[in-house]
């Protein structure tokens, strides 16, 4: 007997998750970002990479 569940539907359905999962940890990346951006001004360059890496570490890069 054979399953009606197409294994496509179920990867598009994973994938399309993913993306929203995606794109919510990046807005809240930028979100982080400007509400720490005065805070990070006052150090110049510095603080705008540093401020960027943490929420890029925060928010975007995988989980390990």
């Amino acid at each position: 007997m054979s399953s009606s569940v197409s294994p496509t539907t179920s990867i598009a359905a994973d994938s399309r998750e993913q993306q929203q999962r995606s794109a919510r940890d990046v807005m809240n990346a930028l979100l982080f970002r400007q509400i720490l951006e005065p805070l990070a001004a006052g150090l110049g360059p510095v603080g705008e990479i540093a401020l960027g890496t943490v929420a890029d570490e925060l928010f975007v890069r995988p989980k390990r």
